[in-house]
């Protein structure tokens, strides 16, 4: 019991959220989603593949934000996180699947991307100059390296939060937490930079864009607050979470969701602005081929729903608080994002235009089986709020003023 004026909290250990059933038919959702994808392979390996790397891409963008979200707050001492920290950790947990997706992706550059065929590289004279960048050696080594670094930062700043509640000192853990994280915030820039230029913009090889990176983070770490909202709002009604987050929390995570919905637009507008206004054919190219007749539509669709939508919805400062219009706008943010690597994959390979069947949506449900799977699988171990941590009393606390 602690005691500020006429306010007191208890926080005890809210438990593990025991979910063996839900966790095996998240396996069997992995199983049936690669089962599609390895028929697919057989059919069509182009559009197999395409599948493949938006389901790996989105699953581990999320994830790699999470821990992201972790680091930043250990740096900026956000003690309002402290109530909702434990189910981005749980989010991260999916990086190491995404360790071995990036594995499998290693095997689909062939059909992906026109690099790979060193012969038509060397006739090229702008994808020459680029040929020790964009090769299957750096692609495979950097993306691989990458990853694994992410899982060991991981690794250490999970480890760090769970010793808090077996006793570990919660000084000694806030100071090497702050130390890892800015280690991890300097790598990650530069790693996911990186790889988002080597696996979304290099389908593309001709193209330049100097935006390319920030815009796609943006994109999913709005996603991530989504996915955020969404865990929070489910285990507060199932009454995990029912006596450490209120709805003043949730209005907390509605705002960094609806503030990413404005950086998200920011960033692509800047992107398209500033290659509209140089008019440079190594530049445009990219954008006129979206903006042919098939996927006109889809353009302007992509900015009215990834952006207008949320960005109407959430403004209100009652909507943030409401549990049932968030989660709307949660899982309609998470569909836009899908659109939106549809949007950046898809045109490169298919000319009539979006294409989502069954090839997608089985991809899609297979990476999803493996990520829900993740978080299930940690928080079935591990209690769903660091019940120890000395920042989750100035968080509950602070939220009952």
């Amino acid at each position: 019991m602690s005691h500020h004026g006429d306010h007191s909290v208890t926080i005890s250990n809210p438990g593990t959220v025991q979910s063996k059933g839900k966790q095996l038919v998240f396996l069997g959702l992995a199983i049936l989603g690669f089962a599609v994808f390895g028929i697919s392979l057989l059919t069509d390996p182009t559009r197999a593949w395409t599948s493949f790397l938006m389901g790996h891409f989105y699953f581990m963008g999320i994830a790699v934000c999470a821990l992201f979200f972790i680091a930043t707050q250990w740096i900026t001492s956000g003690a309002w996180s402290s109530a909702v920290r434990r189910l981005a950790e749980g989010m991260s947990s999916y990086l190491i699947l995404a360790l071995a997706t990036t594995v499998g992706l290693c095997f689909g550059m062939k059909s992906l991307y026109h690099w790979f065929d060193r012969v038509w590289v060397a006739s090229d004279p702008i994808v020459s100059g680029k040929a020790g960048y964009l090769s299957p050696q750096f692609f495979a080594i950097s993306a691989l390296v990458s990853v694994a670094v992410w899982v060991w930062f991981r690794h250490k700043l999970v480890s760090l939060s769970l010793g808090v509640d077996q006793g570990a000192d919660g000084r000694s853990t806030f100071l090497k937490s702050r130390v890892f994280s800015t280690l991890f915030i300097m790598f990650f820039a530069l790693s996911f930079t990186n790889i988002a230029i080597l696996q979304l913009k290099s389908l593309d090889p001709h193209w330049f864009s100097t935006m390319f990176g920030v815009y796609i983070f943006g994109g999913f770490f709005q996603c991530f607050f989504a996915v955020l909202a969404i865990l929070t709002i489910a285990l507060r009604r199932s009454g995990h979470l029912a006596k450490i987050v209120n709805e003043n929390h949730l209005h907390d995570v509605a705002k960094w969701l609806f503030a990413f919905t404005v950086f998200w637009a920011y960033t692509g507008f800047s992107q398209y602005m500033l290659i509209w206004y140089a008019n440079l054919p190594e530049e445009t190219g990219y954008f006129l081929l979206r903006f042919n007749p098939s996927w006109e539509l889809s353009s302007f669709a992509l900015f009215i729903g990834k952006f207008g939508v949320p960005f109407l919805a959430l403004l209100p400062r009652a909507n943030k608080r409401t549990e049932n219009l968030v989660l709307c706008a949660a899982f309609w943010i998470l569909g836009m994002e899908y659109f939106e690597l549809m949007w950046l994959v898809q045109p490169e390979f298919l000319v009539g235009g979006p294409r989502f069947g069954l090839t997608e949506a089985g991809v899609w449900v297979g990476f999803f089986g493996l990520f829900a799977w993740s978080i299930s699988r940690f928080l079935a171990k591990h209690p769903v709020a660091p019940y120890k941590d000395p920042w989750l009393e100035h968080s509950v606390f602070h939220h009952h003023i």
